[in-house]
């Protein structure tokens, strides 16, 4: 009668090692997600809300809550969500079999980096680079936790709708009457870049999130 309760517990060591030692290599934290998903909110709400109290009531005088300035408070952060992606991207690159592909990742993120940083740029012409930065970060992340995976894409789908407001948004402004003064043109702005912020951020948590974690073989604990 006590057979099977001692193959059981024969069982048992082994299939608790094993779900240890999976624990241990868990490539995803879920609550880190999670604050990293809530943290963005804050931060593009708290964007959209500064740029429409320094437009509303100041006529955009206070350059530090300004987001059409890169040296704004959320101008820069923008900039430094967009290095913490191309930074992702390299610890990615040090630990995957896809190692080339995640080094031309952080190669045109940083490249596109440099160029809203330096230069004046028609976005229409940054269409290949861009373009193959998607491919190549929905590809590479296409085995990723869900979690992981899903944070990285709405981060990719805010970067698109940002790319296409930037490169279309004030011809139709413009088209519609609005010059750079009224609220039409100052919200076409506000979610262009609360939209590129969340976007890099998102980016950023999903690609960082889903890297792979080691821990010491069960049998050394």
């Amino acid at each position: 009668m006590r057979a099977p309760d001692s193959a059981a517990s024969a069982v048992s060591p082994s299939r608790s090692a094993s779900t240890f030692s999976a624990t241990r290599s868990s490539p995803l934290r879920l609550p880190n997600i999670t604050l990293g998903i809530v943290l963005t909110l804050i931060v593009v709400v708290g964007q959209i809300v500064t740029q429409a109290i320094d437009f509303g009531l100041f006529q955009l005088r206070i350059g530090l809550l300004n987001s059409n300035s890169h040296t704004s408070i959320f101008g820069a952060a923008s900039l430094a969500a967009q290095a913490l992606a191309a930074l992702a991207a390299v610890g990615r690159s040090r630990a995957s079999r896809w190692s080339a592909g995640w080094i031309v990742v952080a190669a045109l993120t940083g490249l596109l980096l440099v160029v809203r940083t330096g230069f004046a740029f028609d976005a229409l012409l940054l269409l290949g680079p861009v373009a193959l930065l998607f491919v190549l970060l929905w590809y590479l992340t296409s085995h990723d936790p869900g979690p992981a995976r899903t944070v990285v894409r709405v981060g990719l789908a805010a970067l698109v709708f940002s790319y296409v407001v930037h490169a279309f948004g004030p011809h139709v402004v413009a088209a519609l009457g609005y010059a750079g003064n009224t609220w039409p043109y100052q919200v076409k702005g506000m979610l262009k870049h609360s939209a590129e912020l969340a976007g890099w951020l998102l980016v950023a948590i999903g690609v960082f999130q889903a890297r792979p974690r080691t821990g010491p073989p069960v049998s050394e604990l």
